[in-house]
């Protein structure tokens, strides 16, 4: 049989058994709820299958079945691979779970309106499971969180277009390279972890030697396109934040998507900026460390390439640290992924110096689906799982980072802790939406390998990128115009509330500022679009 015959029949089975389990656990579940009509069911889906998750709810939710003894909590801990589908079934069959791990890459604002419960006025009431913490008793839910759940553009639980939070975060992760202690010492001489672009050049080519040397096969770097592109994020950010200085018109030293696409229309930036050229460089100059065809590795053939010794490094997010900690044969740190130095004399030239890690956002959302019988129980679960005493007890268990203030973060998990010195952030070209990260993925082979050659990489995408951004600021645009439409109706009923004093006041004044920003930024978008086209069409 050839092998991509292999590879479609055994996707097949695997899909073919997700959705065989989740049909069988909604069996089970429905089973359970006619036999004991008197139970409150709480069916809780995720698809974070690494250790200690699963185990950590399952704590907390025996915990709340103690002080609630006719409420049972489940737990769908759904395969990856199938989540996509499985989650989109549920929805539309009209029975799925009471709360659903939420992803704004897999949930789109429709799907959010639709199917999920808003959660904003919820957020703005007290949690009576911290009536025992005198610092957070009298403090709003949200305000509970350490960055009281700021509704950046890019975070997983408020939807910046619909203006509702629709999800509560349990943890927050950040961005780390593992490594084998005794490998590095070996090589090195000492354990010791790069701090800079340079450092990590130089360590990289001392476990080459090394390999060389004693004969073993050890790559300096795990590869694959997951765990890749951790590290090149950290890397394009790096070399442009003088350049991202000066396209923020916003001067509010975050240079938004939104604010990256219209500067690129507007003609001032491209990939031929020296800038994001050397963005590139960078990747090029990693790309040779790793193993042959790292593009086509799926993120499980990484994790084995390190956990089997095979290779030193390893770059992901601290959502893996409890499977490597457990799995690994062999003692293991974690570094930061280096900055990239102003001192460098070849890549320093637009960088500052070591990325903020202050506005690293909540993960690990939890919404509550619309179809839930339970909803008031539902919340009541919500607050009691993020409450200071359940989240200290998740992120002990899971070696997450905690998300509640006054948590204490693990002592394992203390190299995972957010750095908030440093500086903004730069431009990063492969996250100007889910085109130009296809394009990244799809070409990154040419910086890869001995003939890596950034020049290679731009002339193959340079025609790609402008039809790319236009469609992604047309796509935003008529998120923009939606959501206008349906706000101007929210507002009206708000304001017919305001005449009294409370949230309805509140939210009417957070909706009105964010409708003139969306309206401003329509505009915004509508000009940039014509005046790229019309200076295009005179080419």
């Amino acid at each position: 049989m050839k092998p991509g015959k292999i590879g479609i029949y055994l996707a097949v089975a695997l899909l073919i058994m997700g959705f065989s389990y989740s049909g069988w656990q909604a069996f089970v579940h429905s089973s359970d709820e006619s036999a004991n009509s008197d139970v409150e069911v709480i069916r809780l889906a995720h698809w974070q299958l690494e250790p200690g998750v699963r185990e950590a709810i399952d704590e907390i939710a025996a915990d709340y079945m103690k002080l609630h003894p006719d409420v049972k909590v489940e737990q769908l801990p759904i395969p990856g691979k199938v989540w996509k589908q499985w989650l989109r079934t549920q929805l539309v069959g009209g029975n799925p779970p009471d709360l659903i791990e939420v992803a704004n890459y897999q949930i789109t604002d429709e799907m959010l309106a639709r199917y999920f419960v808003p959660l904003t006025g919820y957020l703005e009431e007290t949690n009576p499971y911290n009536a025992d913490e005198p610092d957070l008793r009298d403090l709003s839910w949200r305000k509970t969180f350490s960055a009281e759940l700021v509704p950046e553009e890019t975070v997983h639980y408020y939807s910046h277009n619909l203006l509702e939070y629709y999800a509560v975060p349990n943890a927050m992760v950040t961005v780390r390279v593992f490594y084998n202690r005794e490998i590095m010492k070996a090589a090195l001489g000492e354990d010791r972890a790069p701090q800079t672009f340079a450092e990590l050049i130089e360590t990289c080519e001392a476990l080459q030697a090394y390999s060389r040397r004693t004969g073993q096969p050890i790559l300096p770097l795990a590869g694959s396109i997951f765990n890749i592109t951790k590290m090149t994020a950290s890397f394009f950010s790096g070399t442009t934040q003088k350049l991202a200085i000066n396209l923020d018109y916003s001067h509010d030293l975050n240079l938004t998507t939104f604010e990256g696409i219209v500067a690129f229309m507007r003609g001032r930036w491209s990939l031929d900026t020296p800038a994001v050229r050397t963005s590139f460089e960078t990747v090029s100059a990693i790309g040779k460390y790793m193993s042959p065809g790292w593009v086509q590795l799926d993120r499980e053939d990484a994790m084995l390439q390190f956990l089997q010794g095979q290779a030193a490094m390893l770059s992901t997010g601290t959502w893996d640290a409890g499977g490597i900690l457990q799995q690994a044969q062999f003692e293991v740190g974690a570094f930061r992924v280096p900055s990239i130095s102003p001192d460098d004399p070849v890549l320093g030239k637009w960088a500052l110096g070591p990325t903020s890690e202050a506005n690293i956002f909540a993960s690990l959302p939890f919404g509550m689906t619309r179809s839930s019988k339970h909803p008031a129980r539902v919340i009541d679960f919500l607050r009691f799982m993020t409450s200071r005493r359940s989240n200290a007890k998740f992120s002990e268990m899971s070696t997450w980072l905690p998300v509640i203030k006054g948590v204490p973060v693990p002592k394992v998990s203390e190299a995972f802790r957010p750095i908030s010195d440093g500086y903004i952030a730069g431009l990063i070209v492969q996250n100007y939406g889910s085109q130009s990260t296809s394009i990244f993925n799809q070409n990154v082979y040419l910086l890869s390998g001995e003939k890596a050659s950034a020049d290679a990489y731009i002339a193959q995408t340079r025609p790609l990128y402008p039809k790319t951004l236009t469609e992604e600021m047309e796509r935003v645009s008529k998120v923009f115009h939606d959501t206008v439409r349906q706000k101007d109706s929210v507002m009206t009923g708000l304001y017919e509330l305001n005449r009294e004093a409370g949230l309805a006041h509140s939210k009417f004044d957070i909706v009105a500022a964010k409708q003139l920003e969306v309206e401003a930024q329509k505009l915004q978008a509508i000009r940039a679009i014509a005046e790229f086209k019309a200076k295009n069409e005179d080419r």
